[in-house]
């Protein structure tokens, strides 16, 4: 007794071919390679090279506050990176704004 749709003439069953198809092969094997970036590359952290020159003070701060930005929640080379950002910045604020000696020094060239 035949079932309702075993005799459809509309339909045409393709068999399953044993190898697939080269494109999927060729998808398949560039997905694979995408799936695995590269490592990483770390590069030296330049800013080291200047904080070893900072006078101990200075790098002590540097430290401090690379250790609080990292309790905050940065990886450590983000809270290094920042507090050298913030440390050299005020440094050098502090540094290019004028002494009070070094302010009134055009006031005594010109009484001299």
């Amino acid at each position: 007794m035949p079932f309702g749709d075993e005799d459809d003439p509309g339909r045409v069953l393709a068999e399953p071919s044993p190898d697939p198809a080269p494109e999927i092969i060729a998808g398949s094997r560039h997905r694979s390679v995408e799936a695995s970036p590269p490592p990483p590359v770390f590069h030296p952290l330049a800013y080291r090279g200047v904080v070893a020159d900072w006078p101990v003070a200075w790098r002590e701060q540097w430290g401090r506050r690379a250790n609080a930005l990292e309790e905050s929640g940065l990886t450590w080379r983000d809270a290094e990176t920042q507090a050298f950002v913030e440390v050299w910045t005020l440094r050098r604020q502090q540094q290019s704004a004028p002494s009070p000696v070094d302010a009134l020094a055009p006031l005594n060239a010109e009484r001299n």
